[in-house]
């Protein structure tokens, strides 16, 4: 009996695997422009002490997936903790894009910042848009008002 009260409380809520396509999504999306700026010649560099650190794809696609995975799971436990957890975790979700977008000022040319910034506005209004559709889509097919 415990194991369909649980079930039903994973539908009700979600589970990480409801998190995978918006993190396909966020992740296509940060390669998209990491792409586009490497095509156009711009050499996607941070500093890191005393040098410079290349941007790869593979960093872009790593962190745009932990960070949409991570965020997911965080809506859900407020999910299941507060009421209103949509609207808590938006104000979360924008103020982290907003902190993180102090991580391109680093960038070793201006056009490489503004290319990271531009990876973190695509990766973070991905994540805000998708998780929260996901938790509309729920709260509808559930019955609760979000």
């Amino acid at each position: 009996m415990s194991g369909l009260v649980r079930d039903q409380e994973s539908r009700a809520i979600g589970t990480w695997r409801d998190d995978v396509p918006v993190a396909v999504v966020a992740a296509g999306g940060a390669a998209a422009v990491w792409l586009a700026a490497r095509v156009l010649g711009v050499e996607l560099a941070v500093h890191s002490g005393s040098g410079t650190r290349e941007v790869g794809l593979v960093a872009v696609l790593v962190t745009a997936t932990v960070v949409t995975l991570a965020a997911g799971g965080l809506l859900r436990v407020l999910d299941r903790r507060t009421t209103g957890a949509g609207r808590l975790w938006t104000g979360l979700a924008l103020a982290a894009l907003a902190v993180s977008l102090a991580g391109p000022a680093g960038a070793a040319t201006l056009s490489a910042g503004l290319a990271l910034a531009a990876m973190h506005l695509v990766v973070g209004g991905v994540v805000i848009v998708g998780l929260r559709r996901r938790l509309a889509d729920r709260d509808e097919r559930d019955g609760r008002v979000a």
